[in-house]
């Protein structure tokens, strides 16, 4: 049986998580399954696939589910154990010791198992983000699990959940969830070898040297060029942004917070996030 590698996207929504997971699925040896703390509520809500069908009905997913032949119950009673022990103010406890209850490791053990058994990459990237999760599919033996660690610029991050669809967030409550999301993901990133830090802008301005970083650090080898005149294929991903209703999707600059946000707020918001600001290299 194949190991059960997985890479793990951390870090803030609206980081650019969605545009990257897209074009590593593109590489040789990452598979990009979505946001999977959403795996549960999926198939409760019978919810859409990015190719369209309902998840019981894609040609992909279908062939997971069959696998895994959850009973009704069991479905419910995994997302309720994955919602609760992923919130984000049980990231301290798990940092202190707290573990994964046994239908939470059972749950993910499975789930990993028939994605890694369905495809023929060597591994299944988490596009999830949430730092609680990654901290507790680390703790499952079975699971081998590296991280990496999305930053963006918070004014960017900010522009973006100012848009009027999918989970908007005012600019103060944007800041709060920024600040505490990229504490975390910068202490794990320093404290976790197999975690490396990613910027989206460098990501955007040299897509090819990320992909190198990523394959060389992470995975153990060099991976060949990539073609970035290409539309990316979305594959079939569960959460992720709206993006992912365009089928693909190109590699190309979202600086829009530079005109659309008045330069009295862009300096206001930078000075709030300071320390990170600074630690990143962002200019004001």
């Amino acid at each position: 049986m194949k190991n059960k590698n997985i890479l793990y996207l951390l870090g803030s929504g609206r980081s650019g998580t969605t545009l990257l997971a897209t074009v590593l699925n593109s590489t040789s040896s990452i598979h990009t399954s979505g946001e999977l703390h959403q795996f549960y509520t999926y198939l409760k809500d019978r919810s859409t696939c990015s190719c369209g069908a309902s998840i019981n009905d894609c040609e992909y997913w279908s062939l997971i589910l069959k696998d895994l032949n959850l009973s009704t119950k069991e479905i419910y009673t995994f997302e309720k154990k994955q919602n609760n022990e992923e919130f984000h103010r049980y990231i301290p406890f798990i940092l202190l010791g707290k573990k994964p209850s046994k239908d939470y490791i059972s749950s993910q053990e499975n789930l990993f198992t028939s994605l890694t058994k369905n495809n023929d990459k060597n591994w299944i990237l988490d596009s999830s983000k949430y730092i609680a999760r990654f901290l507790l599919l680390n703790q499952i033996p079975s699971l081998n699990i590296k991280g990496i660690y999305v930053v963006r610029d918070v004014r960017g991050v900010i522009n973006s959940f100012n848009k009027q669809v999918q989970t908007p967030k005012k600019p103060i409550s944007t800041i709060f969830y920024y600040l505490l999301t990229n504490f975390f993901g910068q202490l794990i990133c320093w404290l976790n070898k197999d975690v490396v830090k990613l910027k989206y802008e460098e990501f955007i301005e040299n897509p090819q040297a990320t992909i190198d970083q990523i394959y060389n650090k992470l995975l153990g080898y060099n991976h060949g060029a990539i073609s970035l005149e290409d539309n990316f294929i979305i594959p079939h991903i569960i959460g992720g942004n709206r993006l992912k209703r365009n089928k693909t999707i190109k590699i190309k600059k979202d600086i829009a917070w530079k005109t659309s946000i008045s330069r009295p707020k862009q300096v206001f918001y930078y000075l709030l996030c300071f320390p990170f600001m600074i630690l990143n290299k962002y200019k004001i």
